[in-house]
């Protein structure tokens, strides 16, 4: 049997696994082979695959498993993080020595002080100069600034000392509690060589414990008072492990795929009506109260889909921004990115340099991509809930990538908006950022009518209510502004309730089914916009409608 040292080279990360690849050289006579290579990960059976290149006519012949014994785990990393550790708790040692020989001294010097009333009788009887006091108090006060400084600075060490202590022992629990096993896996694999010769040999396997998600900057440039800018976006892949081995120097992909959902289709049912049988009724004979059920509070009965649907007549939320020659300009540093590939469904990215992703489950930064996008500007506000302008940028990826669901942090221009969502957002399709409040844009929203009709019987005893509302925008900017204005009309949910629109002007653009409505509008530089609707609102008087303003 032949040890082989295959160190990893590659790993292609997904979003819940990994993929690693090992690879080794060995010299062998012709004949055949037992390769061994040693310290792998548990549970590798069912993934792990070798190829190999060599002299011709080599093959292979067959890939097992075995587990290899340790009396205790690899300890390196350990008895390297243990070194380190013993020598700052020695450093820790020797500063809080320095500390305790320095309060000794402090607390003799106090001593020393509380003696100045014999030289107050010294200099009574004529035993001592007032020179010599002068000398000794100088001595005193110069020894103690001198001796609080020396202070300082040693708490000040030792708590540094402390912090590293700290860092390093969460170190060697972390990696300590990496190796969950002290038996490690080895792989055997059976080569046949028609000649002697190098062989190179490949091994990759599938781990736990590794993930990567995405991450964006979104930095939005405006272009003066231009209606439309440029977003600088970059694509950043935040990867983390603890599969118990440090990934040094490695080629790293990251991958859309999802192994786990591609190998089972799911399969549907059949969608079954059925005639509601109610529960029977309760014994009268038992005299407490019974518990309230769990669908009371919200709770879904197993085998029934969950679904959000959001009451027609609630508020909505707003969509998702000498004279010396110069000096050279200084050039802007170039960002390594990854490639792009596509990998049947999935696309994978290749990062374009080594990396180092230790065994720590901390996230690791790499950036993926760094575009420039095209984006045009307008401004959203919903009156019924808040007056406030939001400008919002719509955003096309005209990238052959796909934005896949991930946190975006949002610059506009210099200065940091804030955070926001980015969802899966697919090649050449649009995703919109709000990059806050815009105050050029003046808006109001007032009720102008509400009367109330209480009718007659010969009316049919209808209680008719009317209400009408005002919005006003106003754009002090020196610029025009695109305004986008959201409003709505309350929706029945009873039949004996009926909403009658009188008059919307002007027309919005968009009017939905459920009467949500919008507006949009180009204001030139100081200019208004006004709109104005009417509805009636009827239904029996003895019917106490909930939801009216």
């Amino acid at each position: 049997m032949t040890d082989i040292t295959a160190p990893i080279t590659a790993v292609t990360v997904y979003a819940d696994r990994a993929l690693v690849t090992r690879k080794g050289k060995v010299t062998l006579e012709a004949g055949e082979h037992e390769v061994r290579v040693n310290n792998l990960p548990q549970f590798l059976r069912d993934s792990l695959r070798a190829s190999g290149h060599g002299p011709q006519g080599t093959r292979i012949l067959n890939v097992d498993i075995t587990t290899a014994f340790y009396p205790q785990p690899p300890e390196e990393d350990l008895a390297r993080i243990q070194t380190e550790l013993d020598a700052l708790q020695h450093q820790q040692k020797l500063l809080q020595a320095r500390q305790e020989a320095l309060n000794d001294r402090r607390q003799w010097l106090r001593a020393l002080g509380e003696q100045s009333r014999d030289f107050a009788r010294g200099l009574a009887q004529g035993q001592m100069k007032p020179q010599d006091c002068s000398d000794f108090f100088s001595f005193m006060s110069a020894q103690a600034t001198q001796d609080a400084e020396a202070a300082l600075q040693l708490q000040a060490q030792i708590q540094q000392v402390q912090s590293q202590i700290d860092a390093r022992q969460r170190e060697y629990y972390q990696r300590q509690g990496d190796e969950i096993s002290s038996d490690r896996q080895a792989a055997l694999i059976t080569v046949e060589l028609a000649s002697a010769g190098e062989l190179e040999l490949e091994i990759s396997y599938l781990v736990r414990n590794a993930s990567w998600y995405p991450q964006y900057d979104i930095r939005v440039h405006i272009d003066g008072q231009q209606p439309r800018g440029t977003v600088e976006l970059t694509y950043i892949g935040m990867v983390q492990q603890s599969t118990g081995e440090n990934w040094d120097h490695i080629e790293l992909a990251l991958s859309t795929a999802r192994p786990s959902q591609a190998a089972i289709l799911p399969e549907l049912q059949p969608w079954y009506l059925k005639e509601y049988n109610p529960p029977p009724p309760r014994p009268l004979a038992v005299p407490m109260a019974a518990p309230m059920s769990a669908t009371a509070y919200g709770a879904h009965p197993t085998g029934m889909l969950r679904s959000r649907v959001a009451a027609p007549g609630g508020s909505f939320a707003l969509e998702e921004d000498e004279i010396e020659p110069p000096a050279p300009a200084p050039v802007e540093a170039e960002i390594a990115t990854a490639t792009v590939e596509r990998s049947g469904t999935a696309l994978v990215f290749r990062v374009g340099r080594s990396v180092d992703i230790p065994s720590d489950n901390s996230p690791h930064k790499t950036t993926i991509a760094r575009d420039d996008l095209p984006c045009e500007f307008d401004y959203v506000s919903a009156p019924a809930l808040e007056t406030n302008a939001h400008m919002r940028a719509t955003v096309v990826n005209s990238t052959e990538r796909i934005l896949l669901d991930g946190q975006a942090s949002i610059f506009l221009d210099a200065e940091y908006v804030g955070t926001t969502r980015l969802d899966f957002t697919a090649a050449r399709e649009e995703f919109k950022i709000f990059l806050g409040i815009d105050d050029s844009l003046k808006i109001k929203r007032e009720p102008i009518e509400r009367a109330v009709d209480k009718g007659n019987l010969l009316q049919g005893d209808i209680r008719r209510s009317t209400y009408a509302y005002r919005i006003s925008v106003h754009n002090y900017a020196t610029a025009p502004r695109k305004v986008v204005i959201k409003d709505h009309i309350p929706v029945p949910q009873h039949e004996r309730i009926k909403v009658r629109v009188q008059s919307i002007t002007p027309q919005p653009a968009e009017r939905t089914r459920l009467e949500l409505l919008t507006w949009e509008q180009v204001l030139p530089a100081n200019g208004e916009y006004t709109i104005e609707y009417r509805f009636v609102v009827e239904h029996p008087q003895g019917l106490r409608v909930v939801g009216l303003p």
